[in-house]
């Protein structure tokens, strides 16, 4: 019994670590550099349509040593009819390159806008691809994606609804003078990779393009309902890729397999976003066509089963084992169209830092659009939970927002200005890593333009005792309406002091623009339980906030505002010997009521009052 278990045991030992081990070099099945000369012809493989692996033939043109710092590349050119065709072509990264039946690299580059009859392409060497696994073949347990959005912390205070562009950290100004396009086409570059994704959205993709940009990213439209194929093979020229997100909205990036020993593959010749060590979900993939042209050549595909996890992202290749997976993020969405009927809807969303927030977005927007209307006048209502995996450190781990968005545009832009700034908040947040349980979403879309601006506002008198109620008189212009009129009324706290006070009608989002102004430090958390609170904290669009403030400062201390306090307390605890853990507020709320309409209320209307005991 005792060597039966020592039997299983060891074997068990063995296979985990075969599994894990690093891709040795072998001789017999690769060629080396050092034995690649020029004139030398060999045969590539990849898939032009479908999932069938053709071959192509090339011709060894040149060696460039030192492209990069100990990194050469071998310059080829295509010789058949199918390759002639088409040219390399973005997702043929990785396509394994053979000379005298052994693996000599993969087509990794090439140059813009070449004459048809050059085809000329750059292959990495394998020698550098197998050196990638040397780093490890296990994924990367507290991956969460590089942080690829520049978010200070007075982004916080944008609310649901910011007004503001939350900028990619390398998407700065310089001085330097672009390249033209004769500079560019005369420099070689690794092939774009194709993100097919399912109902592509112009204004998201100008938010983003700097983000797609960065990573020589190639936006394509392709079918969120996939293929005709659900499984594809496993092997050497095939396609394999990141399906960013997976359902009823889909984006997938995409190269091809070099070379696969037993649960470990390689692939794309160079690297994805250059991450290092990560833990992403990988896919197989269909070509449904290679789109030719004369700037770069593109393969059209779409995801098929998952096939294991992306452990290296480095600059030779991409490495990922084969068989278990990272988990995805659920999203639902509920939508109540114009015509009453309600649609259900789901996808799933990689977790990571940056892309995660993209496509929850993007796929969100791009459903909505399917269902209904693209840009015309409407409202949108929308309830989101973005419920967190469970953690010691969290105290809240729901966040709800329910929110109201009215526009004569696009139906996309209230869900990115709902989504977006806390998506990207929570994501990129530098307290804690957060992961996304799941993210549902309640939506009704109407075909009527339901907003109002404050025209004017009003009271009954000037002068009030501290505890009296203020009657006021507030009307409104809405859209294409007749003027409207609301009468509300706001209690002075019985122990205002005598002295001005400020009264103001105004919407929610006019009102978060003061807050932000009258104390900045209440929107610079200290923890990611005081962020996910702080997010929580809005008005809906709907409602009139009416507010009477004195002009009397008050002070905030490590996120917390306090008012009322003595001037000599507030000089003790806002310390001259120490900065950032408290500040002033210009000025203190007394008190703050909402009023309910039916319609997204903008702008602001306000005047003063006399607070005064002797008041008749």
């Amino acid at each position: 019994m005792r060597k039966t278990f020592l039997f299983f045991f060891a074997t068990f030992c063995l296979t985990v670590c075969s599994a894990h081990a690093q891709i040795k070099w072998d001789a017999a099945k690769f060629m080396p550099l050092s034995e690649v000369k020029p004139g030398m012809k060999g045969k590539g493989y990849t898939v032009f349509s479908g999932t069938t692996v053709a071959e192509f033939d090339f011709e060894v043109v040149s060696v460039y040593y030192d492209r990069f710092p100990g990194l050469h590349i071998v310059w080829a050119k295509g010789v058949s009819d199918n390759f002639k065709k088409t040219g390399s072509a973005g997702g043929m990264s990785g396509s394994p390159m053979y000379i005298n039946g052994r693996l000599m690299g993969a087509l990794s580059r090439s140059y813009r806008n070449q004459r048809e009859h050059a085809n000329l392409f750059g292959i990495t060497p394998i020698e550098f691809m197998v050196k990638v696994t040397e780093f490890g073949m296990e994924p990367n347990l507290s991956y969460q994606g590089t942080q690829l959005f520049n978010l200070g912390t007075e982004t916080v205070a944008e609310g649901p609804n910011p007004a503001v562009s939350l900028f990619p950290r390398y998407n700065r100004p310089y001085t330097q003078q672009p390249l033209n396009d004769f500079q560019m086409d005369a420099l070689s570059e690794q092939l774009p990779m194709p993100v097919a994704m399912s109902g592509v959205n112009s204004d998201a993709m100008r938010f983003y393009q700097p983000l797609f940009d960065k990573f020589n990213l190639m936006p394509l439209e392709a079918p969120s309902g996939g293929s005709p194929v659900k499984k594809s093979p496993i092997e050497q020229g095939q396609i394999v890729g990141v399906a960013y997100a997976r359902g009823d909205y889909a984006a997938f990036g995409y190269g091809t397999i070099t070379y696969i020993d037993g649960g470990q593959l390689l692939a794309y010749g160079h690297s994805r976003d250059g991450e290092g060590n990560v833990n992403l979900a990988i896919s197989g993939g269909y070509v449904h066509f290679i789109m030719p042209g004369t700037y770069r050549s593109f393969k059209v595909a779409s995801p098929t089963q998952l096939i294991g996890t992306l452990v290296q992202d480095r600059q030779a290749a991409i490495a990922g084992i084969i068989g278990r997976h990272r988990s995805y993020i659920p999203v639902t969405l509920n939508m109540e169209t114009v015509d009453g009927k309600q649609h259900h809807k789901s996808y799933e969303v990689i977790r990571h830092r940056s892309f995660s927030p993209v496509h929850i977005e993007n796929g969100a927007e791009s459903l909505v659009r399917a269902l209904e209307f693209s840009s015309a006048n409407h409202t949108l209502t929308m309830d989101a939970t973005i419920t967190l995996k469970a953690q010691p450190e969290l105290v809240y781990r729901e966040l709800i927002y329910k929110s109201v968005y009215t526009s004569g545009g696009s139906t996309g832009g209230g869900i990115t200005r709902i989504l977006r700034n806390p998506l990207l908040q929570l994501s990129n947040n530098p307290y804690t890593q957060i992961e996304f349980e799941k993210i549902a979403l309640n939506l009704k879309l109407e075909d009527k333009r339901r907003s109002a601006w404050i025209e004017r506002l009003q009271v009954d008198k000037l002068r009030y005792r501290p505890g009296e109620t203020v009657d006021v008189t507030i009307t409104l212009r809405p859209y294409l309406e007749h003027l409207k009129t609301e009468n509300i009324t706001i209690r002075i706290p019985d122990d205002a002091p005598d002295g001005l006070i400020t009264v103001s009608a105004m919407s929610a989002t006019t009102d978060a623009q003061r807050q932000r102004s009258r104390a900045p430090l209440n929107f610079r958390p200290k923890n990611i339980n005081q962020l996910v609170k702080l997010l929580q904290q809005h008005e809906t669009h709907t409602d009139i906030i009416l507010e009477l403030l004195r002009t009397e400062p008050g002070l905030t201390v490590q996120g917390e505002e306090f008012s009322g306090l003595p001037t000599s307390v507030m000089a003790v605890m806002n310390s001259a010997k120490q900065i950032g853990e408290s500040g002033y507020t210009f000025g203190t709320a007394l008190h703050r009521d909402t009023h309910a309409t039916n319609y997204v209320i903008y702008g602001i209307r306000s005047l003063e009052l006399v607070v005064d005991r002797n008041a008749e």
